[in-house]
């Protein structure tokens, strides 16, 4: 008997050893990092379809947006660009910053005016907080305030012009969050609540369907040439101020950032449009994780093949016959990029990724959009006729395989540009005899500030700019705020401010 109780007890011991141990080596290599999945991904106590219908047989949302209403902040970009603004901002519509609709000429009293409102989603209960990118460009200072109006300063953690996502921080506990739902189930035809700050109107909810998936705009381009656009269409009302809001469905889970609205007048006229949760997910996880998003890229170009009138020029130039059907059409393949590795060419017609169908480019983009470098794809396609598949390792866009961590990132790529050492040309047509001329932007910290190809960086903290090594000796090792002092094109001095992390 004490031998088996022996045996038992020693058992038990070693079991626990090696759950503790596995549970140790488990959250070492695979740390939590949210966004927290809800009862798409496990059980939680999600709503009863019966719920949503009142006793007079109408749908009843009335849990939902108790359960979600909270988790939705207030963002106002205190910018003094925006403040001041004198030019029309095609944004203005796709986006919703008309707070200076009828205003453009008048120069404010103050500098440090609110330029833009817009919404954000509470994420994780210490205080990380997603919106979108446009929301807070540009800003000198953020300031978030929840729907209990408790005000705070945000900290920038990062951005992605390519998705239009941005991250903030607040310094706050216990905070009320919502749970990401996986965006991939959403269905056409499903309800869906939007919630956001509308005019500047604290908490409103609207609600609608979903009324397609998969949109490509093409409003994200002129940010950057590898946007990724993959929108819900919805047509539950948003408005201005509703950027960076909620959609929500109707577990109270997010699937998706309120992102851009269709419309000549700036105001609500039938459709909206949100980014997917999977793909906002995939971002903000990369920035709090790596410091900056790390995308992945297949290297082709093409068209859509849905688009009759570009594939009737297509045939001609290239004397084929193509018709009009689902899938991507390559019409350039990137030397060196993993399509190119794999042997894929041009004229292929891509079906499928991963066993995921390719009906437009939105879904192309979608699906690499939310995969890293180093990440390999089965990619079946048709050429002459014939159904071929390739396994393409994806690689990023200087053809790295591989995810690269915050330290090995230097300060130049964070900034997300490239520089070179100012010419006598530029000393002498500006007056100065310092500097650093900006020759390519990317995603970064300087295209989340408004900086462009042509600016002139004259110093950073105060030091001055003679040759591109000087970014990294000034910002290596340097976290807190960093303060920029250049010269746009036009000769106008520029001084803008972000946050190192």
């Amino acid at each position: 008997m004490k031998k088996i109780v022996v045996s038992i007890v020693i058992s038990s011991i070693m079991s626990s050893i090696m759950t503790i141990a596995a549970y140790k080596k488990y959250t070492k290599e695979e740390p939590t990092i949210f966004p927290y999945y809800g009862s798409s991904f496990e059980k939680r106590n999600s709503s009863n379809p019966s719920s949503l219908i009142s006793s007079s047989g109408l749908p009843d949302f009335t849990r939902v947006v108790e359960k979600t209403i909270h988790t939705v902040v207030n963002v106002k970009n205190y910018s003094k660009k925006y403040s001041n603004k004198l030019h029309f901002d095609p944004f203005d519509f796709f986006f919703g910053f008309p707070d200076d609709f009828g205003e453009r000429g008048k120069i404010p009293q103050r500098n440090d005016l609110p330029g833009l409102h817009g919404s954000g989603v509470i994420i994780s209960p210490d205080g990380y907080i997603v919106t979108n990118n446009h929301v807070i460009r540009e800003a000198d200072k953020i300031e978030v305030t929840l729907s209990d109006q408790r005000t705070y300063r945000a900290k920038l953690i990062g951005t992605d012009p390519s998705t239009d996502i941005a991250l903030l921080k607040i310094n706050e506990k216990n905070l009320p969050f919502i749970y990401f739902s996986d965006s991939n189930k959403v269905k056409v035809g499903e309800w869906v609540l939007a919630i956001g700050n509308p005019f500047d109107l604290n908490s409103t909810v609207t609600a609608g369907i979903i009324s397609a998936k998969n949109r490509s705009l093409g409003i994200l381009r002129g940010e950057t040439q590898a946007a990724i656009e993959s929108f819900f269409q919805t047509d539950a009302a948003v408005n201005p101020g509703n950027s960076g809001g909620a959609l929500v469905n109707t577990n109270g889970e997010l699937i998706g950032i309120n992102t851009a609205i269709s419309s000549n007048s700036g105001n609500f006229i039938g459709y909206s449009f949100a980014a997917p949760s999977n793909l906002v997910g995939k971002v903000i996880r990369d920035i709090k994780k790596y410091g900056s998003v790390q995308r992945a890229y297949l290297g082709v170009r093409g068209m859509d093949l849905s688009k009759s009138e570009y594939l009737k020029a297509y045939n001609k130039e290239n004397h084929q016959n193509i018709k009009p059907q689902q899938g991507f059409l390559i019409g350039e393949v990137l030397e060196g990029s993993g399509a190119y590795d794999a042997g894929i060419k041009k004229g292929d017609i891509i079906k499928s990724i991963d066993g995921k169908s390719i009906q437009n480019v939105a879904d192309l983009s979608f699906i690499v959009g939310t995969r890293h470098p180093g990440d390999k794809v089965k990619v079946n396609l048709i050429r002459n006729g014939e159904i071929k598949t390739f396994n393409v390792i994806l690689k990023d866009s200087q053809g790295r395989t591989r995810i690269r961590r915050k330290e090995e990132i230097t300060p130049s790529e964070l900034l997300g540009a490239s520089f070179e050492t100012l010419g006598k040309e530029y000393k002498k047509d500006f007056g100065i005899d310092y500097g650093i001329r900006i020759t390519e932007i990317r995603t970064g910290r300087l295209s989340a500030i408004g900086m462009e190809e042509g600016d002139i960086i004259l110093s950073i903290n105060g030091e001055k700019m003679r040759n591109s090594k000087d970014v990294d000796r000034v910002l290596k090792n340097h976290s807190g705020d960093v303060t920029i002092k250049s010269i746009k094109q036009n000769g106008q001095v520029y001084i803008a401010g972000f946050e190192m992390n």
